[in-house]
């Protein structure tokens, strides 16, 4: 065997070990679970014994995309036409205002700490904007799982957390074509370009996840056992997950259509999906987040300084604000009104992605003064800072809004 790929196999052991005892030892302290995954992958990572270095966090890439397949598929089942019906309104004015809620406060709070600074950056302050409004759903599915939670919030949540990657898509479409024409001389800009390709994204992604979904459906009505369903729906999940990340797809927002389709066409099928995928979820989800805290670097956190924690405190604001006021347009139950927001904080995946991309997105504009390369290796390195920050505080925020609702059972397994 190839020497890298045992030492990939005996890192993964003792991954999932150590992520399953330092969990434990959160829990002991009223800690959701996934709060000891992401420190266990933190102390593995490079910033504390270096186990996963970066180059070995890439190799183990693809456990990430299967993850992320999973959790999108389990937030889609969960939203039933029946269920939505009762929410619907409300999540539709939730979605736009707690994305649009956070890009505007983290962008007048970035502005403001340059402007006192004496070196106001209203680039730098519009991209952190935008890639603020991005939700992963991952830390806030786990939370909810894990203390079996059920009601009009934890349908609302698993709603939000699972739109929201395409309110950021937009909202990142939107603003990069106005910071390339303030930082890049003559920017080559194609508006008609940058809109569509958005929109292509969420469109393929929901037409993709739409067939598979049917498929799904039709094949559970003849499949019965749990292992022969449990296969097929794996087989979905990684099928799915793979033609999406081909086409640059959104994989949460495919696998959550793959779900949504599923619920709505048979939901006795739907339930039997969740129940057997349960089986296997755990060693997965345990190796995805620890490999969300190995990469994070907390040696990045002095460097960002005021911009980081104006960053942290607009972008909550935002997400709390804005997800209140959704709920109060669209008259959705109390609880929602007052909880919603909670449920929001975590960032991740689609936040870093698009931090990469606006790196890139900018250079591609055609900058020669360097100006471009620096203004995305400054958003990068605020968006991985804060990463680690809202990774940790977001799901005990979760636990509290679920508890407060009366939506969480008091002892979860």
């Amino acid at each position: 065997m190839d020497p890298a790929n045992a030492e990939m196999l005996v890192l993964l052991g003792l991954t999932l070990v150590a992520g399953l005892y330092v969990a434990k030892g959160a829990k002991l302290v009223r800690t959701p679970q996934v709060v000891g995954y992401v420190v266990a992958g933190v102390l593995l990572g490079k910033s504390f014994l270096g186990a996963w270095s970066p180059e070995t966090t890439h190799s183990a890439s693809m456990i990430s995309r299967i993850a992320l397949g999973m959790i999108g598929f389990t937030v889609g089942c969960e939203l039933s036409i029946a269920k939505m019906r009762k929410l619907g309104k409300s999540i539709a004015m939730i979605v736009p205002l707690e994305a649009i809620g956070a890009c505007v406060l983290v962008s007048a709070g970035t502005y403001l700490v340059t402007l006192l600074a004496g070196s106001p950056n209203l680039p730098l302050a519009l991209i952190l904007g935008a890639v603020a409004s991005a939700t992963a759903p991952a830390g806030t599915v786990d939370v909810l799982q894990e203390y079996k939670a059920k009601g009009p919030l934890t349908t609302t949540l698993y709603a939000v957390v699972g739109l929201d990657d395409g309110a950021a898509l937009i909202l990142y479409a939107l603003v990069i074509p106005i910071v390339g024409t303030l930082v890049v001389e003559n920017a080559h800009i194609s508006l008609v370009t940058v809109v569509l390709h958005p929109l292509r994204e969420i469109g393929l992604s929901f037409l993709l996840g739409g067939i598979f979904g049917g498929a799904l459906a039709l094949v559970t009505k003849w499949v019965r056992g749990q292992r022969e369903t449990l296969v097929f729906v794996l087989a979905a999940i990684l099928a799915c997950s793979g033609i999406a990340g081909y086409f640059g797809l959104s994989p949460i927002l495919t696998a959550m259509t793959v779900g949504v389709v599923l619920v709505n066409l048979n939901a006795t099928a739907s339930s039997r999906c969740v129940n057997a995928l349960g089986q296997v979820s755990t060693p997965i989800y345990i190796m995805f987040f620890v490999l969300v805290g190995a990469r994070l670097d907390i040696a990045l956190l002095p460097s960002v300084g005021m911009i980081g924690l104006a960053y942290i405190l607009m972008r909550t604001a935002g997400k709390w604000g804005g997800s209140a006021l959704g709920a109060v347009a669209g008259k959705a139950p109390p609880v929602v009104t007052r909880y919603t927001g909670f449920g929001l904080f975590t960032q991740a995946g689609v936040a870093i992605g698009l931090a990469l991309s606006a790196q890139h997105d900018l250079v591609a504009m055609g900058d020669t003064s360097g100006k471009a390369a620096q203004l995305g290796a400054a958003v990068l390195g605020i968006v991985t800072a804060t990463t680690f920050v809202v990774q940790i505080i977001g799901p005990p925020f979760v636990r509290y809004a679920i508890i407060k609702a009366g939506e969480a059972k008091p002892h979860p397994d």
